[in-house]
């Protein structure tokens, strides 16, 4: 659940905080975009597969799942109905094989409400993180590389393709020393119905 945590944190902080350091202008107009329509954003449904490749590991594990997400601080990530997360306004909680974890809760709990509130518009220093961006076609490629101590033992990089014309990610790649994990996204509905009962 590290991965997690990792992922909403960085995805977070890119997609609703990143400021304009685009290198054309070009590329500043496609992410501003992106970034206005992201935070105009009521609900959201996704479907996602994560591909985890670890040097430790002889084959990659794959997984698939779900993320509801209704504004202003409702969100389930779920990978199966014995493991998810849930945020909503009284707190946050972590199922992993069915029980709830106090542990991975608290750092879901910290991780979601940043989300959540990053969605809703609020601004996020990224003095942390070098962002560059590239735009090839209809992507926009956003990359980001810690430049602190702190950061650096974290992760190397994050990488983000976004669909311009429909202002929605495709997929988001975090890279450390020990491996990759990406997560593409599908079906990706902004304002549609979701049910209350998922955020209980």
């Amino acid at each position: 659940m590290k991965t997690l945590r990792s992922y909403l944190l960085l995805a977070a902080i890119l997609l609703f905080g990143a400021p304009s350091f685009a290198q054309t202008a070009q590329e500043k107009a496609a992410f501003d975009k992106i970034v206005t329509a992201t935070r105009s954003i009521k609900s959201m449904t996704s479907d996602f597969t994560e591909t985890k490749h670890l040097k430790m590991l002889s084959e990659d594990v794959v997984t698939a799942g779900k993320l509801w997400y209704k504004s202003p601080s409702w969100m389930r990530w779920e990978y199966d109905s014995r493991n998810y997360g849930v945020l909503n306004p009284k707190g946050a909680y972590m199922v992993k094989d069915g029980q709830r974890n106090g542990a991975l809760s608290r750092g879901f709990g910290q991780t979601g409400k940043m989300v959540t509130s990053l969605m809703s518009g609020l601004s996020q220093d990224l003095k942390d993180y070098s962002v560059s961006y590239s735009k090839s076609g209809n992507s926009l490629t956003v990359t980001a590389v810690p430049v602190s101590p702190r950061m650096k033992g974290v992760v190397d990089s994050v990488v983000m393709i976004f669909d311009i014309p429909s202002s929605t990610i495709k997929s988001f790649e975090i890279r450390s020393s020990s491996g990759f994990t990406h997560i593409d996204f599908n079906n990706l509905k902004k304002d549609a119905e979701v049910d209350m009962q998922l955020f209980n």
